[in-house]
């Protein structure tokens, strides 16, 4: 783990570097894109997490609605076997 942050670290080093070589009109425009790419890259995490919610609660919801409607559930047999 301490080897992936220090890459990280030489990465962002190296990154502001190059960007003082570059002009300040250059330098907004990568600041804009980077900004708009984590919107973007922030609202489909967002999306796909919400859907595997949903997913998750629509499976259980069927799970759930075909044992309690099914005509005779395992709970009850085993009461009627006893009797």
């Amino acid at each position: 783990r301490a080897h992936l942050w220090t890459r990280y670290l030489y990465c962002f080093f190296f990154l502001m570097r190059a960007l003082t070589c570059l002009s300040l009109k250059e330098r907004l425009l990568l600041v804009r894109t980077f900004s708009l790419w984590r919107i973007i890259m922030k609202f489909l995490f967002l999306f796909f997490s919400l859907l595997l919610v949903l997913a998750n609660g629509f499976s259980l919801l069927c799970f759930f609605a075909k044992s309690f409607l099914s005509d005779r559930p395992a709970c009850w047999e085993k009461k009627i076997n006893t009797q």
